[in-house]
């Protein structure tokens, strides 16, 4: 009884000296646990070993193979040796008893098992390494990747300011050229609208022009219908003031119309008063001016350059009023009559002798049909004394 115990005790001892050494070791067994991965062949004990002898020899040479860090193996190693105690002192006892054979059989079992254990921690310890190894390599790519980034971000944040930068430089543009096209369409809707303006102008003033232009021609054919009625009509009224002719009335046509020019015999002497003789003839042209409605008459007093020009421009004045005013009694609108007196400004002949002065002091009634005045040659501006004219002495007469 006390052998057993002391085997007993022995192999707990064993067993927990084996498990301490398993746990100080590294979890992946370090060179001991590569030296034992392998479990060996169990050795045939010798011919003469007891059961005892053969179970214990098992036992230990099973436990070579157990890795360092195999915890469960080695408290399964210590029970085996345990179990080989007992064994021993069962035969000791009694070696055909039931408790030999029991002890026989578990020390198999515990021999399978430690070899199982120590497998599969070996192989825990094998996927262990493979597992550091994956991790120090996937350090490695990390860290390789982690560069690789660096260098990606550095060279993508220098990129992306590149690619900001253009988009700014790109909005930029867009912007001006927005601008731009919005100004050029701008001016291009004014220029347009300038032009159609400038069209409808244009086109306005064609039209207009060729309004007046037909309003022209219509005017100047209107003009020429009237002016040929008026040639027609001072040509009649021509004939008829022809009638009048006499040594006293001479009848003439030049370009301000026809010209009746009245002998100052028609007047007394220094006198603006109207003969009879004068009247009758006023009289038949009045007649004739109220059948020719168009017809104005400028009436003009003349004398010769004896008197005073003063004088003589207020007698030739007085008897040209005097002429109209008769004329307006015998019911010629007095708008159509003028009067002026030009004195001796305007001679027709030379003052130096007796006719030629005579011829001088007249009265000029100057018939113009309206339609025809427009183109009448201005009257003659007054003239200057004719040479050899007479000093102021006395009244013209």
């Amino acid at each position: 009884m006390k052998t057993r115990n002391l085997f007993v005790i022995s192999a707990l001892a064993a067993s927990v000296c084996f498990a301490a050494d398993g746990s100080t070791s590294s979890p992946t067994g370090g060179s001991e646990a590569t030296e034992i991965d392998k479990v060996p062949e169990p050795v045939e004990p010798a011919a003469e070993q007891t059961v005892a002898e053969k179970c214990l020899a098992a036992v230990e040479n099973a436990g070579k193979a157990i890795p360092s860090n195999a915890v469960t193996a080695k408290f399964t190693y210590g029970e085996a040796l345990a179990n080989a105690g007992e064994l021993s002192y069962a035969l000791e006892k009694d070696p055909e008893s039931a408790t030999v054979q029991t002890l026989t059989a578990n020390c198999d079992t515990y021999v399978k098992l430690i070899a199982a254990q120590a497998e599969t921690q070996a192989l825990r310890n094998r996927t262990a390494e493979n597992w550091e190894k994956r991790a120090a390599t996937a350090r490695s790519i990390e860290a390789i990747q982690e560069q690789i980034n660096q260098a990606r971000s550095g060279k993508v944040n220098d990129l992306e300011a590149e690619k900001a930068k253009l988009q700014d430089q790109g909005a930029r543009l867009q912007a001006e050229m927005q601008q731009n096209q919005e100004k050029f369409q701008a001016e291009a809707a004014a220029q347009q609208a300038a032009l159609k303006a400038a069209g409808k102008r244009e086109a306005d003033l064609q039209k207009q022009q060729a309004d007046l232009q037909k309003q022209l021609e219509a005017e100047k054919k209107a003009l020429a219908e009237e002016r040929a009625k008026a040639e027609a009509r001072q040509a009649e009224a021509m004939n008829k003031l022809n009638e009048l002719q006499s040594k006293l009335i001479q009848v003439t046509k030049d370009a301000r119309g026809i010209i009746l020019s009245m002998s100052d015999i028609l007047f007394d002497v220094n006198k603006a008063s109207l003969k009879a003789d004068l009247k009758t003839s006023l009289a038949k042209v009045a007649g004739i001016l109220s059948v020719y409605q168009q017809f104005n008459v400028s009436i003009e007093g003349n004398t010769d350059n004896t008197g005073s020009a003063e004088h003589n421009m207020k007698l030739s004045q007085q008897r040209a009023d005097n002429v109209k005013n008769f004329l307006v009694e015998q019911g010629i609108d007095a708008g159509r009559l003028t009067a002026k007196g030009l004195g001796m400004t305007m001679p027709i002949a030379d003052n130096k002798t007796k006719e030629g002065r005579q011829k001088n002091r007249r009265v000029d009634l100057v018939i113009q049909d309206k339609a025809l005045q427009q183109n009448a040659e201005p009257a003659a501006e007054p003239a200057a004394p004719a040479e050899g004219a007479a000093p102021a002495a006395s009244p013209a007469k």
